[in-house]
């Protein structure tokens, strides 16, 4: 079950010096469709982007496809920006420049996103770590926030588009809760939306990215897999939460769930992608419930 308590006590003395000796260097989007995104840099070159072949993709459309890249010198151990013929061009703390080092708490920006730079040791990376998870996990079910799962599935369909990859989308509704709120009250409604969302997560594991996106609703999506195999995922998502003993204050009482299931074809957008999904889910649930269609 999902743990509500979110208050961490961190005991400084388990940590060594070494531990806040070494530093690390993080990007932080500051602003933008990207706000919260954190980007740990590398010693080898790290290139921004809106683009797929960018090693970060950046979702903002005043930025260049390929727009900034990131070189480290091992010598003198410093990280330096190269604006990279970008269109509306890099600022570096409000000064436009083509190539620049970069220091701690350095700004830069891009189109619409603001990035800070900064070297960080074992306590600020847990600071940011709790941060991170405030911002991007819905504290009911232990998955991500929509605004993230939709930063997400952009560049998951952007890649499998330019490398002509499967991708497969599913929607889920939980069937029945307007009854179990008007029977036994919403604290019993949040309860099943939370241990539903825990089998969803658990279930899903590392083979795709799930998300609730409003009341009893959720969606997740999986590179890589065609829809036969998200069917497959889809049947035991639904067998699982048919079978799970949910209880609460000691009333035990039993659910089902409808899915949908379409899978990204040549030309796809993503508004065609989920429609296709929603309009599966709908004939899950125009058909009885309890079950799982597919809308390639």
């Amino acid at each position: 079950m999902f743990e509500y308590t979110r208050t961490n006590v961190i005991d400084i003395k388990e940590y060594q010096v070494k531990d806040f000796e070494k530093k690390v260097p993080v990007l932080t989007c500051m602003t933008g469709n990207n706000v919260g995104r954190r980007i740990m840099l590398a010693d080898d070159r790290i290139t921004l982007g809106r683009s797929p072949d960018a090693t970060i993709m950046l979702f903002d459309s005043h930025v260049s496809r390929i727009h900034l890249a990131f070189d480290y010198d091992p010598i003198r151990k410093e990280y330096r920006i190269q604006d990279l013929g970008s269109s509306n061009g890099t600022l570096l703390n409000e000064t436009r420049v083509s190539n620049a080092i970069i220091q701690n708490f350095d700004k830069i920006t891009i189109g619409t996103t603001l990035l800070r730079f900064s070297w960080e040791d074992a306590l600020d990376m847990l600071y940011q770590a709790e941060i991170d998870q405030l911002l991007n996990i819905d504290e009911l079910t232990g998955l991500i926030v929509k605004r993230r799962f939709d930063e997400e599935l952009n560049r998951y369909v952007a890649v499998a588009t330019k490398q002509c990859d499967g991708l497969a989308m599913m929607m889920m509704d939980i069937d029945g809760i307007k009854e179990i709120n008007d029977t036994h009250g919403h604290a019993f409604g949040s309860y099943t939306i939370s241990e539903t969302g825990w089998l969803i997560k658990t279930i899903i594991g590392q083979k795709g990215l799930a998300s609730r996106f409003g009341g009893d609703e959720f969606m997740a999506f999986f590179p890589n897999v065609e829809a036969k195999e998200a069917r497959r995922i889809a049947e035991e998502i639904r067998n699982n939460v048919e079978m799970y003993p949910y209880e609460n204050n000691g009333i035990p009482f039993r659910m089902t769930i409808s899915l949908g299931v379409s899978q990204l074809n040549v030309d796809d957008s993503i508004e065609s992608l989920l429609n296709r999904a929603d309009r599966a889910l709908y004939k899950s649930k125009r058909s009885g419930r309890n079950k799982v269609s597919v809308f390639v």
